[in-house]
């Protein structure tokens, strides 16, 4: 037991910005600084797969094997990532990726000097089976952060049985959604009462209302035009293209796109297309006039968080999971794999003044729920009922 005066000394493993990946899990980043801010100690373990290299201005690289960032103790030992292959009877190879992933953890654990009162990790494979395992070793408590977006994910790697196995060698669960807590109850027989919800949360200093006159000049876009935007990888699930489909019945509506990913919209209606820096992202959000999301999976989204914060009307997916962070004040929810009814939701706010501006006041409002530092502040809590 730690002595009660002292600050909590953290050690979290999870993926962290670098200079060859500085847009990665930038939520990850932003969590860590506000509970750095309340005096927790951080140190970070983010295993890095040797097959991980990113053309920066020097060439093919790896982010640094150690590196003091944002204040904060970064350590990246190097593991060994395999295509998610199957292999007959049963299985993939992801299994040698995240086994590979657990013994660069372990390895590089035993190097670090001082102590730690608790392991952290965000997301359940590979980082956290790797701080089970880390707190087994250190005799520590450790607590992993849930946020998937599907465990189905894991179907092919690791059966129910595997996964109740390893919630159960955790102190406490943090999950940023209630879908997330009765899915692991029912599905894993975890016990409620080891299970906290906790829904993400935004930095209000970073994520707010920009003049949108002067964020449209900033970012080049047109000032006479109906804009929506979407936040998000590129990919089926989140629908980018289906965005771009339910506009094009609408050629006035132009459409920002911040992401990357294999599905690249193109046309005449697309005014941006790419990956943008974490802070500028609020200014993007400001040029535009509506938020459009037709996810088809989500643990709690950070886009629409950040967008609400921004003052905008969303339009997003009328399933379980927008459950905990929307209403009808601050969005219409549509089936999102329906591009006619998303395009109508969008055409319907595009034609009503009124309505955008009541949306933009009631999203300012209902994103107070949201705020990273009070996030941080029920975590920090949390975490130390275990030390």
């Amino acid at each position: 037991m730690r002595n009660r005066n002292k600050n909590l000394r953290l050690l979290a493993i999870c993926n962290y910005p670098s200079d060859t990946r500085p847009v990665n899990v930038v939520f990850v980043r932003a969590l860590l600084l506000e509970l750095a801010v309340l005096g927790i100690d951080i140190t970070v373990l983010a295993p890095e797969p040797l097959n991980n290299l990113t053309k920066a201005s020097t060439g093919f690289r790896l982010a640094p094997r150690h590196e003091i960032r944002d204040g904060i103790a970064i350590y990246r030992p190097r593991y060994m990532r395999y295509s998610n292959i199957d292999i007959p009877f049963g299985g993939t190879t992801k299994n040698w990726s995240d086994a590979s992933h657990v013994k660069a953890a372990l390895r590089e654990v035993q190097k670090l000097s001082g102590s730690f009162d608790l392991c952290y990790a965000h997301f359940l494979y590979p980082q956290g089976l790797a701080a089970a395992q880390v707190g087994d070793l250190l005799g520590i408590p450790a607590v992993t952060s849930l946020g998937e977006s599907s465990f189905n994910r894991y179907a092919a790697t690791y059966s129910n049985n595997d996964i109740s196995h390893l919630l159960a060698k955790f102190s406490g669960v943090l999950a940023n959604s209630f879908l997330i807590k009765e899915y692991c109850i029912q599905h894993f027989g975890l016990r409620e009462d080891n299970i906290e919800v906790l829904p993400n949360g935004v930095n209000e200093k970073l994520f707010f209302p920009r003049e949108r006159k002067a964020a449209r000049k900033q970012c080049k876009l047109p000032q006479d035009r109906p804009i929506v935007v979407f936040v998000g990888q590129l990919i089926e699930r989140k629908g980018p293209l289906r965005v771009l489909e339910a506009i094009q019945p609408w050629p006035e509506v132009g459409a920002v796109f911040l992401g990357q990913g294999p599905q690249v919209p193109r046309g005449p209606q697309v005014l941006f297309q790419g990956a943008v820096a974490h802070e500028d992202v609020p200014i993007w959000l400001s040029a535009a006039d509506i938020f459009v999301l037709p996810t088809l999976d989500e643990g709690c989204s950070n886009a629409i968080l950040e967008a609400l914060f921004c003052g905008l009307p969303i339009v997003s997916s009328a399933l379980p999971f927008n459950h905990d962070i929307l209403d009808d004040q601050v969005a219409i929810l549509v089936d999102p794999g329906n591009v006619t009814e998303i395009g109508q939701a969008v055409f319907s706010l595009v034609n009503n003044p009124e309505q955008r501006t009541s949306m933009h006041m009631a999203a300012m409002e209902h994103s107070r729920n949201f705020r990273l530092g009070d996030r941080a502040k029920r975590i920090n809590a949390y975490l130390n009922t275990f030390c």
